[in-house]
């Protein structure tokens, strides 16, 4: 999904990372030098397959599913339990695929509380679009701080940003970058965190570092209020069939490119 690197300004180390973050549904993971390579992990290879969803142990859940049994239309149901993805036309099951959904966890940072969970209910496909680009949001550099222990610093345009090697960081229009000692810009890449001497910068929402590609597959459907239905980042391909995004549903590259051409919008959703 997100690549993410960081530099340490004293040494001139190139650190690169992609995990899962992300929206929502962010992607990191860490190599270190310039001159190494990432390599995608294995996938982890689903063996179990899913006629139907299991009884959800709780009331919320067992009503959504009576709903969706009762729905005769073409529909997407979700197992947050089994983290298994239907559509269903009639009584003909048209795809039956593994999925990761919401980790189902809180995160404090300074007084404010997120729940990172896939919210259960009726909800609809609203818009699909391809080439999806993922705008990274606050919680993601709030998260990534707690977990690194890093200063965080909101950046803001006009201000420089001294670092430790007489270099400095800076918002030029659109564009955040970092300013050499012969007074040259480099523009920092879309999905690059920006960390100098343990501190985490957070670009404007404006702006171009903001704006992720990549970090959410081919393909989304949009089900409103930021929960998307998404592909999967390279490197991040093992985490289908898991707990563990922060609130959206994501599938197989190969899995929501087909559902993405047979889905139409307005189709609903039903999530238990």
């Amino acid at each position: 999904m997100l690549r993410r690197a960081s530099r340490t300004a004293r040494r001139g180390v190139l650190f690169s990372a992609a995990t899962l973050a992300l929206a929502g549904c962010g992607f990191f993971t860490r190599v270190q030098g310039p001159a190494a390579s990432p390599r995608a992990p294995e996938p982890k290879v689903v063996e179990r397959r899913l006629a139907a969803p299991s009884m959800p142990p709780d009331s919320e859940g067992r009503a959504v599913l009576r709903a969706a049994t009762k729905d005769r239309g073409k529909k997407i149901l979700v197992s947050t339990e089994d983290r298994w993805l239907w559509y269903v036309s009639g009584t003909d099951t048209l795809m039956s695929v593994p999925v990761a959904v919401g980790m189902g966890k809180d995160f404090t940072f300074q007084g404010k509380r997120w729940h990172f969970a896939t919210p259960r209910g009726r909800r609809k496909v609203l818009l699909k679009r391809p080439n999806p680009i993922w705008t990274v949001p606050e919680w993601h550099y709030y998260e990534r701080s707690a977990q690194e222990g890093l200063k965080l610093v909101k950046m803001v345009p006009g201000r420089r940003y001294t670092l430790s090697d007489g270099t400095y960081l800076i918002v030029r229009g659109t564009q955040v970058g970092r300013v050499n000692q012969f007074g040259n810009f480099w523009a920092i890449d879309p999905g690059i965190e920006i960390i100098f001497d343990r501190t985490l910068f957070v670009p404007p929402v404006n702006s171009a570092q903001r704006r992720v590609p990549n970090a959410l597959g081919p393909y989304k459907l949009d089900m409103g209020d930021g929960y998307l239905i998404h592909g999967t980042h390279i490197y991040n391909e093992d985490s289908i069939g898991e707990a563990v995004s922060h609130g959206c549903v994501r599938m197989r590259n190969e899995d929501v490119t087909k559902l993405y051409a047979m889905v139409p919008v307005g189709t609903p959703v039903y999530i238990f």
